[in-house]
């Protein structure tokens, strides 16, 4: 994979957007890269990219998010996600896979869809929704890098007693107090879940040969434009109201999944 300076220098800046987004919600990076690097990239290639850049920046502000998360509900799910991602891997090496940006494109806006209109499958965590989401996250990583949409809607569907949020609110500044709660305990889950997620799948990427020197280079470049995003959208979260931070989150779906379909 050879790139031109100015390859090199659009993908710095999508990746920089990239960063912003999930410095905000915890989980934007991959659904910007996604569309925008399959533009110029072969699907194959722009996932490991994506797998690569979110995996070298994915303990960046550990400190502020690592305690919120709740493992015994993100390791299990990630442990799932992992094996499809795998096997994901399996069947893009045997070349029997179509082009998948419009398919990605309408999965993003049927969840976009169910995400504004209030719609969850609420559960418990249990064995089918949690195989559920791995599988669909686990497989759409290994294809395009963008698990993130599943897991989204797994922890937005969980009960809250599972996550350690707080009770149902009696007045308007308790609820105002337990918005901004569970808005930390996602963003929290989803921050804990994706560094597991692409550590595993950088992994298995390297061992089926999908990185090398070229992948590894052009990551190099990737990563501090990626990095820096996230510091300021960390920065812009903690001026966010709840409202505003399930606004970016739609928003944020909505428009990756347009520019897939465009793709």
């Amino acid at each position: 994979m050879s790139a031109s300076l100015s390859l090199v220098a659009g993908l710095m800046a999508v990746s920089l957007l990239a960063g912003l987004t999930k410095g905000v919600t915890g989980f934007g990076g991959a659904l910007v890269m996604a569309p925008l690097f399959g533009l110029a990239l072969p699907s194959s290639e722009a996932a490991a990219l994506i797998v690569l850049v979110n995996c070298a920046a994915s303990l960046q502000g550990w400190r502020g998010w690592i305690r919120q998360a709740h493992w015994p509900t993100v390791l299990p799910l990630a442990a799932i996600a992992l094996a499809c991602t795998a096997a994901g891997v399996r069947l893009i090496a045997s070349g029997s896979l179509p082009d998948m940006h419009r398919l990605i494109g309408l999965c993003v806006l049927a969840v976009t869809a169910l995400h504004v209109l209030g719609w969850r499958w609420r559960h418990g965590g249990g064995a089918t929704p949690t195989l559920a989401a791995g599988a669909v996250s686990g497989l759409m990583t290994a294809l395009c890098g963008i698990g993130g949409v599943a897991a989204v809607y797994y922890f937005n569907g969980i009960r809250r007693a599972e996550t350690g949020a707080i009770p149902q609110a009696a007045d308007h500044g308790q609820a105002h107090e337990q918005a901004h709660e569970q808005a930390a305990h996602l963003r929290a889950n989803l921050l804990a879940y994706f560094m597991v997620l692409f550590f595993g799948a950088a992994m298995i990427l390297a061992w089926d040969g999908q990185v090398g020197l070229p992948q590894l280079a052009l990551t190099a470049w990737l990563v501090p434009a990626f990095a820096a995003g996230v510091l300021v959208g960390e920065r812009l979260y903690g001026l966010l109201s709840p409202s505003w931070f399930q606004r970016i989150v739609s928003a944020l779906l909505f428009c990756a999944g347009l520019v897939a379909l465009a793709g």
